[in-house]
């Protein structure tokens, strides 16, 4: 008999032996956490279909906003996107637990994810581009260095984790891309545009250079990396600044790959660069890409253009 609790342990270090992130780990166990809070430490034996759904009827009836330390009178339950993504989490356990003979029965195939509505991806326009460049000042070394940020993510595609990882001795500007550690741990080469490759060169020349204990390249004011607390700060800095209220890391991810593929780039490519295992991610930024291109068609039509200059003139 393995109750969940000692299941859960041995799933961590599976998952720890398989070479998930830190940060994966980390929510594992604390979503896992939650359906066993709700269950109790009971034996893996005794987990059953009914015991799974109850759970998932809970997550979609509780308050999101319960035992919150500042919201304390506001009421909303918890989105069906999130209920997802508990839910996923969970499945993955309970695979674990069948494969590990845990479990008499696989009740994932009975188990499924309730629907959730896609999220629109949004992108930033030109001009919201153009006002986030000129908010940081280049004489600065952290100015320059939250420029630079900002350049990978639009430029290259990066995301948090990518940036935060991001290794001085993994920039190869003379050749033009990056060395990134991806999702699973997985390293990938991201080409570098003219502009950001410009910015990491005059980074590098402003960058104070005295004995560091780590190889990260973007710092903090302590001589340290730069953690997701303080990305996170910087994004919520910028926000207030720029006034631009949808503005977080992950547009600047959505607007590089859609207009990749707008300035005529080719799936595959922009797979390679963003570091997805499937095209269905992708396939979602060349609906998007299209969907701009036909939005646009007024402005760029050829024939168009002729009736307003003979208008004009």
């Amino acid at each position: 008999m393995v109750t969940i609790e000692n299941a859960l342990n041995l799933f961590l270090l599976d998952r720890e032996l398989k070479g998930n992130t830190e940060k994966t780990i980390k929510n594992y166990k604390q979503q896992i956490q939650y359906f066993i809070d709700f269950i109790g430490n009971i034996n893996t034996s005794d987990i059953t279909l009914k015991s799974l759904t109850d759970y998932q009827f809970y997550l979609m009836n509780k308050d999101k906003y319960d035992n919150h330390p500042f919201k304390i009178n506001e009421i909303g339950t918890i989105g069906k996107v999130t209920v997802q993504s508990y839910l996923r989490q969970l499945r993955v356990f309970i695979k674990y637990l069948y494969d590990e003979e845990y479990l008499k029965d696989d009740l994932t195939k009975k188990f499924k994810l309730p629907k959730a509505p896609k999220k629109v991806i949004e992108i930033l326009t030109d001009d919201e581009i153009d006002i986030l460049l000129n908010a940081y000042k280049e004489n600065s070394e952290f100015q320059l260095r939250n420029k630079c940020i900002i350049a990978l993510m639009l430029d290259s595609g990066l995301r948090r984790n990518e940036i935060l990882t991001l290794e001085y001795n993994n920039i190869y500007l003379t050749q033009n891309y990056i060395k990134v550690l991806g999702k699973g741990q997985k390293e990938r080469l991201v080409p570098l545009g003219l502009m950001t490759k410009k910015l990491l060169m005059k980074y590098f020349n402003l960058r104070s250079m005295p004995e560091y204990e780590t190889n990260k390249l973007f710092m903090d004011r302590n001589l340290k990396p730069m953690s997701d607390n303080a990305i996170k700060m910087m994004f919520t800095r910028l926000r207030n600044k720029t006034g631009i209220e949808r503005l977080h890391p992950h547009i600047l991810r959505h607007t590089f790959a859609t207009k990749y593929i707008i300035n005529g780039g080719d799936i595959f490519s922009l797979q390679q660069i963003l570091g997805h295992t499937s095209l269905d991610m992708v396939r979602r930024y060349s609906h998007l890409a299209s969907s701009y291109v036909i939005a646009n068609h007024k402005r760029l039509s050829p024939l168009d253009q002729i009736q307003k200059k003979k208008y004009n003139y």
